[in-house]
C-alpha cells in the first residue's frame, strides 16, 4: 500500500518488500545425554539415551514471518514471529521494535530503536529472524544470546566518519531481562539455535534439593522483576583501508538479585563484557571471532557467599571460505563456567570445547541447503542430579533445507 506522491513520504505496510519468511526443515542425529530442551543437561536441542547410537531427529526446526513495515523515509519496524519445537505456545514473539533512521546529510549518522529486541552482539545472526547464515548452529556465545539476552527497551546509535574509518557508539536503556542466567548457572553453556520468545519459558535441568525449593523448574526470559532499568554500551570501528571491524560492548541488567516472584522467577544480577573482530582475507575468505566474560549472581548473602554467584566465559573462532556459489565454515569455540557461590549444594563448575564444520549451498534464490557436523565435550560436576556421568561428550549431524523469501 503506497499513500502519497513520490516526493512525498510513503507508507507501505503491506507488500512483497514489507513480507519475509523464513521455514527450517531439520533432519538431525545426535548421540550422547538427552537434549537440555527435555530437561536435561545435553549441549544440543538434540541428543541421545545416554549411548554411543546415533538417534534421528526429524522436524520444522523454524517456521518464521518477518513483517518489515515502513511509515516514512526516516520511521520504519521489524516484527518476528515464530513456531520451534517445545516452545510454550505453538506461535510466539520474537522481535518486535520501531526503527528511526534519518536520512544521513553530513559524515554524522544516527539512529535509534524501540521495542523488544536483541542486543546487537551476534556477529553470526545476520539472517531474517536473527537466524545465522553460514552455519546451523550459532556458537555457544550467541546460542546464549539467543536463549538469555533480549530486552525491551530503547537504544541510539551515532556513528562518525574520520577520513574513510567509521566510529560507532551505541546505548540503550531496557527492563524485561532479569531472568538472564538462570539457564547458564543451572544447566551450563550449550551450542543451539532456538531463540526466546515473550511469552516462552526453557525447562531446567534437576535441581539440587535446596534449589528445588526455591527457583521455578522452568524459567521464563522476558520478565520485570525487581524494577530496575539496566543498560549496555558498545563502540564498533570499522577500518576504511583494511577490511577490519572491531567492537566492544559492556552489559549490566542491574539486577537485585533477591526479588522473586511467587512462581520462584529470582532477578538475576548479571553482567558481562563482550569483544568481537571481523576480517576479510581476500574476496573469499571471512575470518570472525569473540570472547565474552561475565559474572551472574541470584539469592541471599550467606557467611559462604550469594546462593548462585557464578564467573562464566566462552570464545570462538571461525573462518569462511566461498567456493564457487558455496561456503564451508569451520569453526572452534571454548567455554567454562566458575561456582563461586556455595557449591556443596550443586558444583556448577563447568569446562568444555565444540568444533563445527558446516557446508552452505544455495539450490535457488528461496532454498539453502546446509550440511553441519557439531562435536562437544564438557565436564560438569552438576550432571550426577541426573545420574549423569560429569565428563559428557556428543556428536551432532544436521542437514538443513531453508526456504527464504
Amino acid at each position: 500500500m503506497l499513500i502519497g506522491a513520490p516526493s512525498q513520504a510513503q507508507v507501505v505496510l503491506f507488500s512483497p518488500d514489507t513480507m519475509h519468511g523464513v521455514v527450517d526443515v531439520r533432519l538431525a542425529a545426535a548421540n550422547g545425554e538427552p537434549p537440555f530442551t527435555e530437561g536435561g543437561f545435553g549441549k544440543s536441542a538434540y541428543g541421545g539415551d545416554n549411548s554411543s547410537a546415533l538417534q534421528d531427529h526429524l522436524n520444522v526446526a523454524l517456521a518464521a514471518l518477518e513483517w518489515t513495515p515502513s511509515l516514512n523515509w526516516d520511521w520504519s519496524a521489524v516484527v518476528d514471529v515464530a513456531h520451534q519445537p517445545n516452545q510454550e505456545h505453538y506461535v510466539d514473539l520474537l522481535q518486535a521494535y520501531a526503527l528511526y533512521k534519518p536520512t544521513p546529510r553530513s559524515d554524522t549518522r544516527f539512529q535509534a530503536r524501540f521495542g523488544y529486541f536483541y542486543p546487537p552482539i551476534s556477529l553470526e545472526n545476520d539472517g531474517r529472524a536473527w537466524t545465522p547464515t553460514d552455519t546451523i548452529t550459532p556458537s555457544a556465545i550467541n546460542s546464549w544470546i539467543g536463549e538469555e539476552v533480549k530486552v525491551v527497551g530503547a537504544e541510539g546509535t551515532v556513528s562518525q566518519d574520520f577520513g574513510g574509518d567509521r566510529l560507532a557508539a551505541t546505548a540503550a536503556l531496557f527492563g524485561y531481562d532479569d531472568t538472564s542466567g538462570t539457564l547458564l548457572s543451572f544447566r551450563g553453556w550449550a551450542l543451539d539455535d532456538r531463540q526466546s520468545q515473550l511469552n516462552g519459558s526453557f525447562t531446567l535441568p534437576p535441581l539440587s534439593p535446596f534449589f528445588d525449593k526455591v527457583q521455578d523448574d522452568e524459567t521464563y526470559t522476558a520478565l520485570e522483576i525487581d524494577h530496575r532499568v539496566g543498560y549496555y554500551v558498545k563502540l564498533r570501528w570499522t577500518s576504511g583501508e583494511l577490511p577490519i571491524m572491531l567492537e566492544a560492548l559492556h552489559y549490566d541488567n542491574r539486577g537485585d538479585r533477591t526479588t522473586v516472584t511467587p512462581s520462584g522467577q529470582w532477578a538475576w544480577g548479571t553482567r558481562f563484557d563482550e569483544a568481537g573482530a571481523t576480517a576479510r582475507l581476500g574476496d573469499h575468505t571471512r575470518l570472525k571471532a569473540q570472547a565474552l566474560s561475565g559474572r551472574t549472581q541470584m539469592g541471599f548473602e550467606t557467611p559462604t557467599g550469594s546462593w548462585v554467584d557464578l564467573d562464566f566465559r566462552s570464545a570462538y573462532v571461525s573462518a569462511t571460505q566461498d567456493i564457487g556459489a558455496d561456503a564451508l565454515t569451520l569453526r572452534a569455540d571454548v567455554f567454562d563456567t566458575r561456582d563461586r557461590s556455595m557449591a556443596f549444594y550443586d558444583d556448577k563448575d563447568e569446562h568444555g570445547w565444540a568444533l563445527t564444520a558446516a557446508w552452505r549451498k544455495p539450490l535457488n534464490k528461496y532454498l539453502d541447503l546446509r550440511l553441519e557436523a557439531l562435536r562437544v565435550d564438557s565436564t560438569r560436576a552438576a550432571q550426577a542430579l541426573a545420574g549423569e556421568a560429569p565428563e559428557q561428550a556428543q556428536t551432532i549431524l544436521q542437514s538443513s533445507l531453508r526456504a527464504s523469501f
